[in-house]
């Protein structure tokens, strides 16, 4: 009987040992965004470090929630997209693509983002009623503006800025 409870510690030590090392090779949460071709890579601190707005939201049936984040105009002009002065030409055809983990995506106009040509406000929250978002991922995107919470998109791990292009047009 000895032996046998023996036996039960030591695997219950290699599966504590295992489950350890497992979450200190967990990556730290992080999210890319490309701009013309150029990657850039924020981390949770990074994130954190940059100016945060709060809006309150609601999606679906949920009560309004005092959402926490960083405005997406603000993460795309920190990664180099041309939103330090008000956009023209080609600047018009381009888009942005925002990709969750389970590969959900939602598009946006880059002008739409540009505070000079529009108003809407799109958040890339961390936070949800002060505490820090954990289910679906660590970043979510709110657009408190639309009437559906279609592009609220939940556990966020990249956004693009993609040229549709204007040649071949009239």
């Amino acid at each position: 009987m000895t032996r046998t409870c023996g036996y039960r510690y030591a695997w219950l030590f290699i599966g504590c040992l295992l489950a350890s090392v497992a979450q200190a090779a967990e990556p730290a949460a992080t999210l890319r965004v490309v701009v013309d071709g150029k990657p850039v890579v924020f981390d949770q601190a990074a994130l954190a470090g940059l100016p945060h707005t709060r809006v309150t939201a609601a999606a679906h049936d949920d009560k309004p929630a005092l959402w926490s984040g960083v405005g997406l105009d603000e993460l795309l002009r920190r990664a180099g997209a041309p939103l330090d002065k008000p956009l023209r030409g080609r600047g018009l055809a381009r888009f942005v693509r925002v990709t969750a983990g389970d590969h959900y995506q939602a598009v946006f106009g880059l002008a739409e983002l540009d505070p000079s040509i529009s108003r809407t406000t799109v958040l890339l929250a961390d936070a949800r009623d002060g505490q820090p978002l954990t289910s679906d991922g660590p970043f979510r995107l709110v657009v408190p503006g639309d009437k559906r919470p279609a592009r609220w998109v939940r556990g966020v791990i990249a956004i693009e800025v993609v040229d549709a292009g204007t040649s071949g047009g009239p």
